[in-house]
């Protein structure tokens, strides 16, 4: 499932992939209606034809494309979903399987926006105003572009009931941060995902916010490349630490045995022993 870290490189191949390249031909797969919602296929085709790609940005979890065309700006919102990547074929290479939308380019190459499971979404925004769309505006702060202010998570945090685990979770928190992340620095903070949030003291706070930043960068680093892999993907090797390895050896103590628990319909990892 692509979280903040996947995003980013999603952004970075789309930015280099397409910027500056004009839309042409726009051809979308008559089953995936639903990825364009309240719109329809036709409508985004229709719309996106003709633009040239000026910029791509990110927040969160959100790509935020920007193109110019003849009637103006034209913003471009893609949520990845679930199973959501995007994918570059060159003129004459075979299409990806589940190609849900393709993008012809000046260029001769095709984008193609592969979605196994369809629970992504692509939006147009007029005028590329990015700012008036509900959903965004009510996101947080983005860990790699804004960084995380210790103090401002800790006020916020000390007003939570909430596990943190479910409390880092809140995309209004801290936009992007999902549930391999959410286990990941929890464990690399050394604090147990089932606390209430408003009892972490603030030097476990300051812990959590560099756990998430360094948790995310390392992914990263690891990920560069053409393709995103998802560790859910069959085949794909589990880099992470706790996360999906229920059973295996805590990887700091080796005294204990990572545990998973659900906590609000998510699968949590942890040390018992570690993480208190």
């Amino acid at each position: 499932m692509p979280e903040l870290p996947e995003v980013e490189i999603a952004a970075r191949n789309l930015r280099r992939w397409a910027k500056g390249r004009r839309v042409g031909e726009v051809e979308i797969d008559p089953r995936a209606r639903r990825i364009f919602r309240p719109a329809t296929p036709e409508a985004f085709a229709a719309g996106l034809a003709g633009h040239r790609v000026a910029r791509v940005d990110r927040h969160g979890k959100q790509l935020l494309l920007t193109l110019d065309g003849p009637g103006g700006r034209l913003g471009l919102l893609s949520h990845l979903g679930m199973t959501g990547k995007w994918l570059r074929r060159g003129p004459g290479e075979e299409e990806p399987s589940h190609s849900r939308v393709r993008l012809r380019l000046d260029s001769g190459a095709v984008l193609h926006y592969r979605d196994p499971r369809l629970f992504g979404r692509l939006r147009l925004v007029p005028g590329a105003r990015f700012d008036e769309v509900p959903e965004l505006e009510a996101l947080g702060p983005d860990p790699l572009r804004d960084g995380v202010d210790a103090a401002a998570l800790a006020g916020e945090l000390a007003r939570s009931r909430r596990p943190i685990k479910v409390a880092l979770l809140d995309q209004s928190l801290l936009a992007g941060v999902g549930n391999i992340y959410a286990s990941e620095a929890l464990f690399r903070a050394r604090v147990d995902p089932r606390r209430p949030a408003r009892d972490l003291s603030p030097a476990e706070v300051r812990r959590l916010a560099k756990a998430l930043v360094e948790a995310m960068e390392e992914s990263l680093a690891r990920q560069e490349g053409p393709e995103i892999r998802y560790v859910e993907e069959p085949g794909a090797e589990n880099p992470f630490l706790v996360y999906g390895k229920a059973g295996e050896p805590c990887p700091r103590c080796r005294r204990a045995a990572v545990v998973r628990a659900v906590q609000a319909q998510r699968s949590t990892f942890y040390c018992p022993r570690c993480q208190r």
